[in-house]
């Protein structure tokens, strides 16, 4: 269906979605006085800010969506998450009265073996383990169209975003959080499930401290050669893991590991989340997997002074490359680290968070959908991408939210202007948003970055300037550390901003962290290894220049005055 043009037609679709039954659309537009002559963009603000439908489901109702919002009873609210399969999402269980998480195969998938055998084995080590700090499988199931599973809902904040975008953890923070994964992880090996896939993105933290364990997709699971089988078939035998994480002898033949693998991964993990680094930066998987079996890594000490021996000795054990000199247990680590643990509460905004995520879906979906336009057209630019969606509020309802505590439907803050051009959309997948028009803020003359060593200058010309290593990028960063999209930097009218992009590498503005942070004329932005950029304004730079010139010359007039006075009394 094409997109709304009156309001009676929005109110179509909301019957269509199984978001509303008739009944109720009448009683909605009862209450709130709406009529079928007012622009659906209006009538899509009010049910918003009166929380009848999610600004997720807004947009899509506007673009002339309606399947994908009801997925066997269970009611799709927004998105929460984006992965390798597909999305998440934050869905209602009517049947438990609850909240899930309720992650949905993306359509490219649907026919991948591999994938659905992820799936498979991440619902069956989901649902077998019963502890609190892992992240319970209620159920896996197909509508047919679609496969799906129903996990628990946490609001958290994974490891991966908490240094990313906040730098490292505080030692006996850091110390907590592991200590609670290591206890999941023991109950799952209790359990004869070996994870081998642990990395920060799969531990999950909420505003308290607990701390979880996720995505069981690569276990191995004693008793399920069957599933093992199939995924050696699809993948191989070697190298199933994360490489920046994966333990020496698990890189050569993960059939053949058994628990010290993961607590290899674990100690990793914790390496990161002391320091903010992978242990080992190498430029590709080989080189990185290689020198897991190699080569040393930095000492922690040599990055942060803080952490205590006792805790880099624990680090320091866990990531021997002889399984043999690990801790042996999981349960072993959980009393290693004891002494040094200390619960926080972890500062960090939700709404922003599920922001991020929504964000990085819609960027995704847009490379997806521009390959296979590309596959079928021939070549394209990437310049066209609709990955600015989120960070322009032109294109869509805000996500930056005033909500009610435990909520997690926000209100608009503002009105929104003309819809994008509508995109089909596959059952239950976010759709790319492709603005219809270039954004026509002025950028201001002027500006540029300066390379710290180099001095070399790159003129922001552009609203959106972003950098990274990848080509798409219009500063390349060859050579460092910085992530394939690390930031940009954004012309909102009034100011520039820098966008956190990077899941992975830090950005630092002015030696703090930043995820969403103003620029002014001297603000430095530096990465991890040390590079970075001073932001340059002409005309500050020319109005300091000037007043340190009239400066000098009143400071010159005053002396000679002074010297004129004194000159006076002498001859008097």
């Amino acid at each position: 269906m094409q997109a709304p043009t009156a309001a009676s037609e929005l109110f179509e679709l909301l019957q269509k979605s199984e978001l509303l039954s008739a009944e109720q659309v009448r009683k909605v537009v009862r209450k709130l006085e709406l009529s079928d002559d007012m622009p659906p963009e209006d009538v899509a603000r009010a049910l918003v800010q009166n929380r009848i439908v999610t600004p997720f489901q807004a947009e899509r109702l506007l673009e002339g969506r309606y399947r994908g919002f009801v997925i066997d009873g269970y009611r799709v609210r927004e998105v929460l998450g984006v992965g390798g399969m597909g999305c998440v999402y934050i869905a209602e269980d009517p049947e438990h009265n609850r909240k899930v998480a309720l992650k949905v195969m993306s359509s490219q998938h649907a026919m991948d073996a591999g994938m659905l055998a992820r799936m498979k084995l991440e619902a069956l080590a989901g649902m077998q383990i019963k502890h609190p700090n892992v992240i319970e499988t209620y159920r896996i199931d197909s509508t047919g169209a679609v496969n799906y599973m129903v996990m628990e809902f946490m609001r958290g904040i994974s490891l991966h975003e908490l240094v990313a975008l906040h730098g490292p953890v505080k030692w006996y923070m850091a110390c907590d959080i592991f200590r609670q994964v290591a206890k999941g992880l023991n109950a799952a090996h209790e359990l004869g499930i070996i994870h081998r896939d642990i990395k920060p993105a799969n531990v999950l933290i909420n505003s308290e401290g607990v701390a979880k364990l996720l995505d069981f997709g690569l276990a191995k699971i004693e008793g399920r050669a069957g599933e093992e089988f199939s995924l050696a078939m699809i993948f191989g035998h070697d190298c199933l893991g994360t490489p920046d994480y994966i333990a020496p002898e698990q890189a050569v033949d993960s059939s053949k590991i058994d628990a010290t693998a993961d607590l290899y991964s674990l100690g990793c993990t914790l390496y990161v989340a002391l320091t903010g680094r992978v242990p080992y930066p190498e430029k590709t998987n080989a080189a990185k997997i290689a020198a897991h079996q190699n080569k040393t890594y930095r000492p922690i000490q040599d990055i942060r002074k803080d952490v205590p021996d006792e805790v880099v000795a624990i680090v320091d054990r866990l990531m021997s490359k002889n399984p043999k000199d690990r801790f042996q247990s999981a349960a072993e680590l959980v009393d290693a680290l004891k002494p040094f643990s200390k619960r926080r509460p972890v500062k960090f905004e939700f709404r922003q968070l599920v922001t991020l995520r929504a964000k990085q879906a819609r960027d995704k979906e847009t490379r997806v959908e521009s390959q296979k336009a590309a596959r079928a057209t021939g070549p394209r630019s990437s310049i066209t991408s609709a990955s600015g969606w989120l960070n322009n509020p032109s294109h869509h309802f805000s996500a930056e939210v005033d909500t009610h505590a435990g909520d997690d439907t926000p209100a608009i803050r503002q009105p929104a202007p003309p819809r994008p051009r509508s995109v089909p959309m596959a059952d239950a997948n976010p759709p790319a948003v492709r603005p219809t028009q270039k954004n026509r803020t002025n950028v201001p003359k002027g500006w540029s970055l300066r390379r710290f060593k180099t001095k070399q200058s790159f003129p922001l010309k552009r609203v959106k300037t972003r950098i990274g290593n990848s080509d798409e990028c219009e500063i390349k960063m060859r050579g460092t550390v910085v992530d394939n999209r690390q930031c940009y930097l954004e012309y909102d009218g009034s100011c520039w901003k820098l966008h956190q992009e990077s899941r992975s590498q830090p950005t630092f503005v002015n030696g703090k962290p930043a995820a969403h942070t103003e620029l002014r004329h001297g603000s430095k932005i530096s990465f991890s290894d040390g590079s970075g950029f001073e932001v340059i304004s002409i005309s500050d730079m020319e109005k300091s220049q000037t007043f340190r010139r009239n400066a000098l010359l009143l400071l010159a007039l005053g002396a000679l005055a002074g010297a004129a006075v004194a000159a006076f009394q002498l001859l008097n």
